[in-house]
Formats: structure tokens, C-alpha cells, sequence
């Protein structure tokens, strides 16, 4: 019966026919008559990955020999033959995408220093007795992205073919320490920009905007009734299309008669001329220390030609989000502002972006909603009341009516059961009236008033993975699966693993 073998072998470049063995793979035997139809292909796949991973090992090896061998070379014609002996070889592990495996370092013993030195070293990385090869360190820190550490100390045992190629602790370690690289090469590029006296002509670095998905006002079904109440102009909604879809759609027919229904149905915000978009939030993620949160900080910028998703803590994040900011608008553009109205973003509004002559900040429409509902949980007595002073209390924010609504609330305050959280709404509302707009016209002209960008942003950036039941996290290590999420997510994650760079602010 044939077998198939693999053999690894050396040649020399002036002669490439004359081949030195240096290890033989014999893939199993296999018997036809035992094989089932229901193992036969897994039995095959396993043998297979199996027997390639340990050529794939022996290969790095043999390569690994190669090169440790010119580089003692080299280094031995750099001083007289008397004055350096072979004194044996010196062992270090490594662990790869194929396991861990042992490369031998030819250690050179200089006679007239008395010192031992080893040639490979210089062209492997620093390192403590092991080393981790750059493709499984990505693996590390791309896997952890979406599952717990366990599990892909687990996946990579199983896909390496050695289980705990890389154990829990190594895991979070070389993601603390990536992300912290990634912070670094952030910082110091935020600190060089905020020193030139103006940016010139330099563009920040964005994604490339693509069509945006928006969510249908209505179904398909509905195309035609909606058609027949748009050239009667009629001023109720057909069934199943909301007012606040309703009153956008009209506004929008009345501006372009010829616009089609199918487009009415995805009508959503859109950017103004030469305007520059910006979403912030904050995500409190669960610290080791029992009680005590984490402050992540995130962001989302957009403009006509692009986006770009940012992450951080405290001054650095602001610093960042400053110079992001700088870069987007150039000379000529404005600034829009939304946000769930925290001090910290109010003091970066009117301080931070003082400088600024065109900017907005409104107060997010959600979270406005969101602040109302809580509060007034504490404030009513019953459901029933609640959802009474909850509708009086939309009606008039929605128009941007603060006045109104602070009355509305002042006319409850004898039948509050919580005088002290009335005040409290009383005053969230009167401290950010400037931030609230007339949601209702700025959302019939396309104009935005939700931070919804953000709020992706938190999820995809922080809540996803770090905000399940019973987690808890170090500074380090939640900062550090930010820093990595945000760089995939900003298209950078192949030029820092495979180029060594850092997704930078400008465009080159």
C-alpha cells in the first residue's frame, strides 16, 4: 500500500540537486475497510493537521538553525580564531502558531574577556527565557475582542495543537501591553500636533463614509397608501407610519415633489454643508475592587468624506478628542455637538473648545427621555400619574419648551412624594435649557438630535465585551481591549501587527 511522506531537507545554492534529510513525516496508514461514512473525513482532517503542525514546528527549527548558524559565523570573523571557542548551545522556547517548540542558540565563549555571548540574540526580541512569536501574540489580543480569556486560552490549545499555549494570566498581559503601545504612539502624536502653532494643511485620518443604513419608516406594503395620503396632502398618518415619520416625509415631498416613496420610507439626518459631527459618552465598566466602576471614555467623529471611532480615560482622551476635533473642521467648517449632557463634556464644550466661532452642543434626545423617566419614578405616586406627567412633560421638551416643562413639574410639586428629586429633574432641566433644541423641527428637517453614534460606538468599543453579568475588570486591561477594539474598528488593526505602525491621526 502507499504512504504519503514529507521530506524536509537542505540544499546548497551552488548546488541545488545534492539534498541533506533533515527530518522524515510518514502520514498514518490508513485501513479502507474500517473506514464510516460518519468519521472518515474527521479521522482525515485530524491526522492531517496534526502531522502538519509537527512539520510545520521542525521547519521553524530547521530554518531557526540556519540562521543562528551565519550569524555565529559572522560574528566569529570579527575577531581573531584563537580568541573565540563554540562553548555548546543554549536553549529557548518559543511559542507560535504551531505550538511551542525549542531553538538552539550557539553560545561563543571570548577568551579575553571571559564572557559567553550568543549571536542569535540579536535578531530575537527581548525576553525572560520565552518568546512569543508576533502571529499568536495577535491572535491573543484579536480573540479576547469577543470571548472570554478562558476561552480562547482554550481555542488557541486546540488550534496550536498544545493545550495552554498561552494561559489566562499571558493573555491579559499581552493585551495590557498592546493597548498600552497603542496609547503611547496616541499620546505622543496628540502631544507633537498640539505643539505646531496651526495643522496647515494636514487631513485627518478617516474612514471612508459609506452609504448609511437607515432604519424604514414604514414596510413596503404601505408604499401605496402612503402615496395616495402624500397628493392629498393629508395631515394624518396613514396607518402603521408614525406622526414624528409623518411630519419629515410631508416636509420632504413638499421639497422635492418628484421624490420617490421608496426614499421617503429611509429619510434620516443628514450632515449640513461643510458641518463636522461629533458623538460623546462615557461606559462605566466594573473594577476588581468590589463596588467601583471604571470610566471609559468614547467617541464618534464624522464628516462628509468620512469617520473615525475614538477611546480613552481622563485628559488624554480630551487631548485627543481636541486635536480630532482641530483636524476635522480646517478653517471653514462648524461643529455639532451631541451628548448625554455629563460635566465633563460640558466643560470640554465651553472650555476646551472655546476658541471655537461655530459650534452647537444639544442635549441627546435619549438620554433627555431616559433622565425624565427615572426621575419621575421617584416623583409619582402612582403608574398612572407617572406616565400623565411622562406625556406632559415629552410634549413640551420635544418643542424644546423648558419653561413649560419646569411648570409642568412645578404644578406637581404638592403631590410629589419626593420633593427632593423633583428639584433635582427641576434643576437637570434648567442647567442644560440652552442644549435643548425644538427636537421636533430639527428632526422634520433631517437635522439631527440623537447621540446614536456614540451609543454603537459604547457597544461595539466597551458593553459588548466588557459590560456581561459578574465581570469585573483592571484599568489596564479594560483601557487596553478599548485601545485594540477601536483600532479594528478604525481599519488599523493590519498596519500595527504587520507593519509595526500605529493607526495614525493625519494622513500621511
Amino acid at each position: 500500500m502507499r504512504r504519503i511522506r514529507v521530506l524536509i531537507c537542505s540544499i546548497e545554492e551552488d548546488a541545488p540537486d545534492d539534498m541533506t534529510e533533515l527530518a522524515c513525516f510518514d502520514l498514518p496508514a490508513t485501513d479502507v475497510s474500517t473506514l464510516q461514512p460518519e468519521t472518515a473525513l474527521d479521522d482525515l482532517e485530524r491526522t492531517t493537521h496534526e502531522t502538519g503542525n509537527a512539520i510545520l514546528r521542525h521547519l521553524l527549527q530547521a530554518q531557526w538553525d540556519t540562521i543562528d548558524a551565519h550569524l555565529t559565523q559572522f560574528h566569529r570573523q570579527r575577531f581573531p580564531t584563537e580568541q573565540i571557542t563554540a562553548d555548546g548551545h543554549e536553549p529557548i522556547t518559543v511559542a507560535s502558531r504551531f505550538g511551542r517548540l525549542e531553538l538552539n542558540r550557539q553560545v561563543c565563549s571570548h577568551a579575553d574577556t571571559q564572557t559567553h555571548l550568543m549571536p542569535g540574540n540579536t535578531v530575537l526580541p527581548a525576553h525572560n527565557g520565552i518568546s512569543i512569536t508576533r502571529g499568536l501574540q495577535e491572535w491573543a489580543c484579536l480573540l479576547p475582542q469577543e470571548l472570554p480569556f478562558a476561552s480562547v486560552s482554550r481555542l488557541l490549545g486546540w488550534q496550536t495543537q498544545e493545550a495552554q499555549v498561552l494561559g489566562e494570566t499571558t493573555l491579559r498581559s499581552l493585551v495590557r501591553s498592546h493597548g498600552h503601545v497603542v496609547r503611547q504612539a496616541e499620546q505622543a502624536e496628540v502631544v507633537s500636533l498640539l505643539a505646531q502653532d496651526a495643522y496647515g494643511s494636514v487631513d485627518l485620518h478617516l474612514v471612508p463614509a459609506d452609504q448609511p443604513r437607515r432604519r424604514a419608516g414604514w414596510p413596503t406594503e404601505l408604499n401605496a397608501a402612503v402615496e395616495t395620503a402624500l397628493v392629498s396632502e393629508q395631515v394624518r398618518p396613514p396607518e402603521g407610519v408614525s406622526w414624528a415619520d409623518w411630519e419629515r416625509v410631508l416636509a420632504a415631498r413638499r421639497a422635492e415633489t418628484t421624490r420617490p416613496v421608496e426614499e421617503l420610507r429611509h429619510l434620516g439626518p443628514e450632515l449640513e454643508t461643510s458641518q463636522v459631527l461629533l458623538t460623546v459618552d462615557e461606559v462605566l465598566t466594573r473594577k476588581s475592587e468590589g463596588g467601583r466602576f471604571l470610566e471609559l471614555r468614547t467617541a464618534r467623529i464624522v464628516t462628509a468624506s468620512g469617520w473615525r471611532y475614538l477611546s480613552g480615560v481622563g485628559d488624554a482622551f480630551l487631548q485627543q478628542l481636541l486635536v480630532v476635533v482641530e483636524l476635522a473642521l480646517g478653517s471653514l467648517g462648524s461643529l455639532l455637538l451631541i451628548a448625554d449632557g455629563a460635566r465633563w463634556i460640558r466643560r470640554f464644550f465651553t472650555d476646551t473648545l472655546n476658541q471655537l466661532p461655530r459650534k452647537t452642543m444639544l442635549l441627546d434626545w435619549h438620554h433627555l427621555q431616559q433622565r425624565c423617566l427615572e426621575l419621575s419614578s421617584r416623583i409619582c405616586r402612582s403608574k398612572a400619574a407617572k406616565a400623565q406627567l411622562l406625556r406632559r412633560l415629552y410634549r413640551r421638551l420635544w418643542r424644546g419648551d423648558v419653561p413649560g416643562a419646569v411648570a409642568v413639574l412645578e404644578a406637581r410639586r404638592a403631590e410629589t412624594k419626593n420633593v427632593a428629586k423633583l428639584d433635582e429633574l427641576i434643576g437637570y432641566l434648567q442647567a442644560r435649557a440652552s442644549w435643548i433644541p425644538n427636537y421636533r423641527q430639527r428632526r422634520i428637517e433631517q437635522r439631527y438630535i440623537g447621540s446614536g453614534h456614540v451609543e454603537k460606538a459604547n457597544d461595539l468599543i466597551v458593553a459588548r465585551r466588557q459590560k456581561n453579568r459578574g465581570m469585573q475588570w483592571s484599568a489596564a486591561t479594560s483601557d487596553g481591549l478599548a485601545a485594540l477594539r477601536t483600532l479594528i474598528l478604525n481599519g488599523g488593526w493590519e498596519r500595527y501587527w504587520q507593519r509595526h505602525e500605529v493607526l495614525p491621526l493625519v494622513v500621511a
